[in-house]
């Protein structure tokens, strides 16, 4: 019963983040075999990440040993862990899924997409961690990660996946802004494992918390964002678009999900120019 328990405490909460993330893609759905996939690149990443992670812990253990220094106490250590070895690893892991996967396929049509992919294979790799750290009996464990460990990668996964929305839909900043959803993922994630990891005193594994609640607080407004940069949500835009036989046609007027996905790419660089256009005026006048 307490396997059965312990299972269930590891898995449902992810699963309920990927529905939460599934339901705010307001517009056009992605479907869900391909989401399924990206589960799965997400689980599968999870087993490199180890890997990789296995590497870094070789690179530093000679030193750490020769030293005789504590891991969890001596700053450069414990800095070298969570944000090289662990944060890293496992973010741009799971952004060269996102690249290589989703962020070509016609089905990445709006901004919001990336922050839905990037959170499915977040949790993807969420859950076979839960998995493995709790089965198959500690329960406990699984509850307190369903509060900690698994909605903090919902919060590097929403990170980083309204960047790369950004950066699909802006081909100018596309380097640049994969960068930044990289570093600030990174950032967050190492800051909060380094408050995990720390063994200065207990009280300070605390701030781990609020690293969380603020994560959590910025995704909010990310996905508001993104859900608002959507062409589906500017039925004037469509409107206005040329008329060209070849990709359009009336009805795509009333129907904006039936737009195909280079007129989606279209529309959706004509937001962002927009938005930026208004943000220089506004600079101007102020």
């Amino acid at each position: 019963m307490t396997t059965i328990l312990t299972l269930l405490a590891s898995v449902v909460p992810g699963l309920l983040i990927c529905y939460f993330i599934f339901k705010q893609d307001k517009h056009e759905k992605e479907p869900l075999p391909f989401l399924a996939i990206c589960f799965g690149l997400g689980i599968a990443i999870f087993y490199v990440a180890r890997i990789g992670e296995g590497f870094m812990d070789d690179l530093i253990t000679p030193f750490v040993e020769e030293n005789k220094l504590d891991p969890n106490t001596h700053f450069g250590v414990l800095f070298y862990s969570a944000f090289i070895r662990t944060a890293l690893v496992e973010e741009l892991l799971k952004l060269t899924i996102l690249i290589a996967i989703p962020f070509n396929h016609k089905q990445f049509n709006e901004p919001m997409d990336g922050i839905v992919y990037a959170v499915i294979i977040g949790m993807g790799f969420a859950i076979v961690e839960n998995i493995i750290y709790c089965m198959p009996h500690d329960v406990t464990l699984a509850i307190v990660r369903d509060f900690t460990a698994v909605p903090s990668h919902a919060v590097f996964g929403v990170i980083l996946g309204y960047y790369v929305g950004m950066a699909k839909f802006d081909k100018t900043n596309l380097f640049k802004n994969t960068l930044i959803g990289l570093f600030l993922a990174v950032a967050v994630h190492g800051l909060y494992d380094f408050f995990l990891f720390q063994r200065y005193d207990n009280w300070l594994m605390i701030l781990a918390t609020f690293v969380l609640m603020g994560g959590l607080f910025f995704s909010r407004k990310f996905i508001t964002r993104h859900q608002e940069d959507s062409p589906f949500n500017h039925p004037n835009l469509i409107e206005h678009f040329p008329d060209d036989k070849t990709r359009l046609n009336k009805k795509i007027k009333h129907q904006p999900s039936n737009l195909d996905y280079e007129d989606n790419e279209i529309l959706s660089t004509v937001l962002y120019k927009m938005k930026e256009k208004e943000s220089l005026e506004k600079e101007e006048e102020e």
